[in-house]
């Protein structure tokens, strides 16, 4: 199994200016923090109004997992990404097909695509995957222009160990973390309470009240349910740039 394991930051130091407060996490040497991307098994688009209807979490989650997708690269590691246009791009993490041109996309009903990465960010951990038989298909919808709260329900879909159409549910526990992990930069990203396993880096968070797309789930702790998810917002001018590029 490999698994990018890190040193998860012991420290969280909360930093008030007036009412807003910005929480920064440094790395120590104590707990541990992992990249949860891979294991090694043997124009934007109109998009549908939401992933289901809104509020009711099973509605979200069945029309949601259509759009998931399990990434697999030639060397045989895993990680998770969505459809966010109706051009067939995929939204992953960069490190999740780092040093790749060419990945294994398959779908929740196992049909399996070739995809073509379009974009990946070197120091942003995001990245775009393009599936040419993918066109047209309705994606997610995404959330841009309202931050989550702590509190907020939110869903993880991925494919932790490579198990398919699996959901996690939990909570924002935090927000405005800054992480450094592996030479990646993580910004004002999401603490989730949900457990972010191996396989389900590059899935969405998905709010429970809109059924949209809020985050792309990036790490997880190794003690504990908690996870790390980038907002939508601090990625999303960087996608639509390379999918316009790839035309």
């Amino acid at each position: 199994m490999t698994k990018w394991i890190v040193s998860i930051l012991s420290t969280v130091l909360i930093w008030g200016a007036g009412i807003a407060g910005v929480a920064f996490i440094h790395a120590s040497s104590g707990d541990q923090l992992k990249l949860a991307d891979t294991i090694a098994p043997g124009a934007a688009a109109q998009a549908e109004p939401a992933a289901g209807k809104a509020g009711d979490l099973k509605s979200i989650i069945n029309v949601s997992q259509s759009k998931v997708f399990c990434i697999q690269t030639p060397g045989g590691l895993l990680g998770s990404g969505f459809l966010y246009n109706d051009k067939g791009d995929i939204i992953t993490n960069s490190h999740v097909v780092a040093g790749e041109s060419i990945v294994k996309v398959i779908a929740s009903d196992s049909n399996e695509y070739t995809g073509e990465v379009i974009g990946k960010g070197d120091s942003m951990d995001v990245a775009v995957v393009r599936v040419e038989e993918l066109k047209g298909k309705h994606p997610l919808s995404i959330e841009t222009g309202r931050k989550a709260e702590i509190g907020d329900s939110v869903v993880a879909l991925g494919s932790p160990l490579g198990l398919q159409n699996t959901a996690t549910v939990g909570t924002i526990s935090g927000v405005n973390r800054t992480l450094e992990i592996e030479g990646y930069s993580y910004k004002n990203v999401y603490q989730i309470a949900a457990s972010i396993a191996p396989g389900n880096s590059g899935g969405p968070l998905i709010s429970q009240k809109t059924g949209k797309v809020i985050g792309i789930n990036s790490a997880g702790a190794d003690e504990g349910n908690i996870g790390f998810s980038i907002p939508m917002d601090e990625v999303m001018k960087q996608v639509k740039e390379w999918s316009e590029k790839a035309f």
